[in-house]
Formats: structure tokens, sequence, C-alpha cells
């Protein structure tokens, strides 16, 4: 009783100041929907709390609304609203030339709610925007043909090549970008709150000094990325393996330069890889932990994946085993497309990273295929063909759409149970 009695002031001030920003929002939008004859004009979120969905989500939907233009030639004017936090200033700076957004205040925001919820009662689109954290997956392949919009000026670039090469760094040279994903950067960032649920996510960075050694002794750089990393990215080889997330010339603009420059990026499928999938630049994707919800329509990529062993069948999952337990119940609501640490714990699933030789074989692979120009049809050996056939058709993703990506032959026949 006491118990009710203490929730119900809060949930009266909470609906209050729904009412109140609906009421407000509500006069901004008439005048919207009055020009709706003559112009049509849309709001669209800007995620720019997290620099991998303020910048790929962004991409991904201005291709959605450039095939709305093309295919209904409508004449459409989107109004960007951002969230309060900003992750990265520079990269708000280059959507800010680019596209048009207001600032956020409380104006805005209540402008936006009372988009929601008018939607709802007019039936008629008021907002461009993904529903749900991966919302944006069903539309990633539309990056294969509309044009790319995210991209820096001609003047930066030239800022950050003299930056580099008064560090001693050989811009004559090509590089590649190498981003292993911990959790020191949402602990900063986020500190009052417990990110251990997607610590299965995480790789650690000493697996991947093969891979930048075998580039290096192709006279390619390596920058590892990151803006707050756990631990440091040591390598006798100083001219070429460069610990950039930990140097004191690290900046903003730099990150974004380096990321679209590269002859192509390693990642673990977080942040700052997004560049690479906005920019269609060439990506190998290594210990992938969340198998569903990867991006396969994108050209130029390869990957290799995290395996997962089941304690009760005492086997390796494949793909469509994955799927098949997270349906029967291993999935909840706000993860319905993969699991989260505890998840695993409770399943007695153990997450197995992929070994060095197994990310530097990746590499060799990515090197092949993009430096020495070997053509992607030449791979599509009988496994991966059979990888893909047997790959589940999960709803609200983007496999409904033709797979461009490759997992790399010799994993797949290192570990044929993926075939299974």
């Amino acid at each position: 009783m006491n118990k009710s009695k203490r929730n119900k002031p809060i949930t009266k001030v909470k609906y209050s100041k729904i009412i109140i920003n609906v009421l407000i929002g509500t006069w901004f939008l008439i005048p919207i929907l009055f020009l709706r004859p003559i112009k049509k004009i849309y709001l669209a979120p800007l995620q720019t709390s997290r620099i991998g969905h303020f910048i790929l989500d962004t991409e991904i939907l201005l291709a959605r609304i450039h095939i709305d233009q093309v295919n209904k030639r409508n004449n459409i004017l989107v109004i960007w609203i951002p969230e309060s936090f900003i992750c990265n200033q520079y990269v708000y700076n280059i959507w800010k030339q680019k596209i048009r957004i207001i600032p956020a205040n409380v104006i805005t925001s209540a402008i936006m709610q009372s988009a929601i919820y008018l939607e709802k009662i007019i039936k008629m689109r008021i907002i461009y925007r993904f529903i749900g954290w991966d919302g944006y997956l069903p539309y990633v392949h539309l990056l294969e043909f509309t044009p790319k919009v995210f991209s820096i000026p001609i003047e930066d670039e030239e800022l950050c090549n003299k930056i580099l090469q008064a560090e001693g760094v050989d811009t004559g040279k090509q590089w590649v970008c190498l981003l292993a994903r911990d959790n020191a950067y949402l602990n900063h960032v986020q500190p009052n709150l417990t990110w251990d649920f997607n610590s299965y996510r995480n790789s650690d960075i000493d697996s991947f000094m093969e891979a930048a050694e075998y580039l290096a002794g192709n006279d390619i750089l390596v920058f590892r990325m990151g803006a707050h990393v756990d631990k440091p990215f040591e390598s006798k080889n100083t001219k070429y393996i460069i610990d950039y997330a930990n140097a004191s010339w690290r900046t903003e603009m730099l990150d974004i330069f380096l990321s679209i420059k590269c002859l192509f990026y390693i990642s673990t499928a977080t942040g700052l890889d997004a560049v690479s999938y906005a920019t269609r630049n060439p990506i190998l994707t290594v210990n992938l932990a969340q198998p569903l919800t990867g991006i396969y329509s994108k050209k130029n990529h390869l990957f290799i994946m995290k395996k997962f062993f089941s304690k009760e069948s005492e086997n390796f999952l494949t793909v469509a085993q994955y799927y098949e337990l997270g349906v029967k119940g291993g999935f909840t609501v706000d993860n319905p497309r993969h699991f989260r640490t505890q998840d695993f714990a409770r399943l007695g699933i153990e997450v197995i990273d992929n070994t060095a030789s197994e990310i530097k074989d990746a590499t060799k692979d990515m090197y092949e295929f993009i430096v020495l120009k070997k053509s992607q049809s030449d791979d599509l050996s009988p496994e991966q063909v059979s990888f893909w056939e047997k790959f589940p058709k999960v709803p609200g993703t983007d496999n409904s759409s033709t797979y461009l990506s490759m997992i790399c032959n010799k994993f797949i026949q290192e570990n044929l149970w993926l075939l299974k």
C-alpha cells in the first residue's frame, strides 16, 4: 500500500508532462500539416548520443528519403531534431552542412513527442524514423544504389594530412583502421550505467597484433582506433603500427579522416566503423557477436564470427540453432534478435572469441580481396553458398535483400559445423 502511494505522484507527474508536451508541440505541427499540399515537411530524429547510430542511421535514413523523393516525385523538406547529448561535435558540424538541423531544446522535444502521438491519431506520416534500436536494419541495402552524403571538406583533409606528417606519419602509404570494442568508452561517457550486459561483444586488442604485423609486413600502416580504450596496443614497429587511440594528438576530425581514407577497416561491429558503411568503403568484421543483426547486404565486406558453445549439447551452435534457441525463449522483449551476457550464462552458452590466427587469416583474405583485386565471385565456394542457404530468415533485418557480404572461406572450412 505504501509502495502504491509513492508511485502515484510519479505517475501523475509523468503523464502530466507528456500531456503538456503534446499540447505545446501540436501548435507547432499544425502549420506543417496545413502546408502539406504545397510542401511536404517532415521531422527526423538525429541520434547524436552514439557515434555508430549518429553516422550510419542518418546516412541510411537519407537513402530512404532519397528513394521516396525519386519514386514518388515528392518535394520533401526534412527537419532534423538532435538528442540533447552530442557524442562527436565534428560529426555534428558535418551533418549541419548537409541537412537541416534545429538545436535540441524543450520545445523541439515537445514537438517530436507530439508528432509521435499525432501520427497515430491522424494516420499520417509526420516523422521519418526507424522503429526500435535496430530498426535501420531492413534498409541497409539502400546504400548500395543511392548517393553517399557523409563526407568531409577538402580543406579538412589537407589539414589532417599536415597533422599526420607533423607526427612523423608517412601519409604516402596506405593505411588500415583497426577498432576492437571494449567497455571503456561507454564507461567513460555514461559512468552511471552498467554495460556488462553487452560485454560479450568485447574483444582483446592483443589478439589483433598478428594481423597488424601482417599488414605492416606488406607496407601498410595500421591505426588502432578508439576514443577511450582499456589497454594500449604496443608494438616495436611504431612506424607502421600506431596506437592512435592513446596518442596525444588524437582528435575527432582525425578520427573521421582516417576512417574515410583508409584502405579498409577492421572492426568488431561497433562505433566508428559506421563511417565505412556510410561511405561505402571496404570493411572486415571479426569477432562478430550478434550474427542475426550483422550487416550482410554490403559489397566489399568480409566477416568471421564468434563461436557459441552449448554446454548442454556439447556442440557449437550454428546461426540457425542460435536463432531457434532465441525464438524458444532465449530472446527478450528488449533484445528480440540477440542475447545479453546474462542470457548466455542462463542458457549455459560459452562465447568464444576468434583466435589471433583466425583474425590474421581473415585480414589476409581482405588484403588479397582489396589490394590484389581478387574477384568476389572467385570466393563463391560450395561452403559459402551453403552457409547462406542455411542462414535463417530473421524478420526485421536486411536478410530479405541479396547477401553481398562474404564469410571468410578458410574460417568456414575450419569450422564446417557452421553448415549443419
